[in-house]
């Protein structure tokens, strides 16, 4: 609690106490999303595409892995097309616990999925589920894979090292990194998350003025709060559901992040290759973000669910405050910042980014 000390009429002095609620706990990362979709036989060969590997699968249930220490990043179960899920890491069982004697969350309990570990589960503001697990266990066969060096001007990294890609490769996808949401009440949302899971904002995006209590908050990406230990620009983000999915709540994207740029790239090439006969689709990439600055790719499955290839994103800690964007002004952004969604990159209709075919 903080204690602030306003002057007010006749040279008296008032005490206002205003209290700083603490978050319930303070989530440490992700760990996996969950999808339903009608067909996994189509989301496999999809996810396959993308740069997966299938870890277990049923009637009923899709287990998709990465190269990561992660034994799992996609859930997909069996049913009409909608975003289930994502679950965020604690960082210990007392936090767990915690979470889960709070009002929104459920009692806890022993997932049965690879890895093991233990769940709490609640719904957000607009519907949407949220997993908080602890005690996940490495994949055994997990063995840690570098990129190669990067050299970048005058900095040599590589040296007496050639640099090859088998033609074809699928990509590396190394962890789920991120999801956006559509949602109906943006600020409502952002409180939540705050309240249960600590998250802070790291840019907010204004249809104008952010000083003007009538601007339409647009969007929000906000980031783990981890202390001085940095954080991903953003772990999850929100846009506007009216502006975006005719008011319908629900998925924006998942995203995962990859090995390095060549990744991203090959995975581009995989995907050009195989769209035409799986129906996939090219959203948007490849380009250069502004909000978080992540080299990124957007692909469609065949059930329209948006996935996204991004690596060499900003990472941030605690003491970074919060950048407000005027959106129509292009302003209170970067130095430099020019108009427009990307650094470079393809053109996007913002109309179709995220729109309500992927809900």
């Amino acid at each position: 609690m903080s204690v602030k000390i306003y002057k007010i009429h006749y040279n008296s002095f008032y005490l206002f106490e205003e209290k700083t609620m603490e978050p319930i706990i303070k989530a440490i990362d992700v760990q996996y999303c969950t999808l339903q979709c009608p067909d996994l036989d189509i989301q496999e060969q999809f996810l396959i595409h993308f740069g997966m590997h299938t870890v277990e699968k049923s009637e009923d249930t899709l287990l998709m892995r990465g190269e990561g220490a992660q034994p799992f990043i996609e859930k997909c179960i069996r049913g009409d097309k909608k975003f289930i899920s994502a679950a965020f890491i604690a960082a210990s069982m007392d936090d767990l616990k915690k979470l889960s004697e709070s009002e929104d969350f459920s009692d806890i309990e022993e997932l049965t999925t690879p890895g093991g570990g233990f769940v709490t589960r609640a719904k957000d503001p607009d519907g949407i589920g949220v997993e908080v697990v602890f005690g996940i266990e490495e994949r055994p066969d997990y063995s840690e894979i570098s990129p190669y060096p990067t050299n970048e001007g005058t900095n040599v990294n590589r040296v007496n090292q050639i640099k090859r890609y088998p033609k074809g490769s699928y990509p590396k996808i190394i962890r789920f990194a991120h999801y956006g949401i559509n949602s109906k009440d943006i600020s409502k949302a952002m409180d939540w998350y705050k309240k249960h899971l600590g998250v802070i904002p790291s840019d907010k995006l204004w249809a104008g003025d952010s000083k003007d209590s009538n601007t339409p908050l647009m969007g929000c990406f906000s980031r783990l709060d981890r202390g001085k230990e940095p954080a991903d620009h953003h772990t999850i983000f929100w846009l506007d559901a009216n502006a975006q999915s005719e008011g319908i709540p629900g998925l924006n994207h998942v995203s995962f992040e990859m090995l390095n740029i060549d990744d991203v790239f090959m995975g581009h090439e995989i995907m050009q290759q195989k769209k035409e006969e799986f129906n996939y689709e090219l959203e948007w990439g490849v380009g250069r973000h502004y909000q978080g600055s992540q080299i990124f790719d957007y692909w469609r499955s065949p059930f329209k669910q948006t996935h996204e290839h991004q690596t060499d994103g900003d990472l941030l800690d605690n003491t970074i405050p919060c950048n407000d964007i005027n959106m129509i002004e292009n302003t209170g952004g970067m130095p430099g910042d020019a108009p427009g969604p990307s650094q470079w990159g393809p053109p996007i209709n913002l109309g179709t980014f995220g729109d309500k075919r992927g809900i």
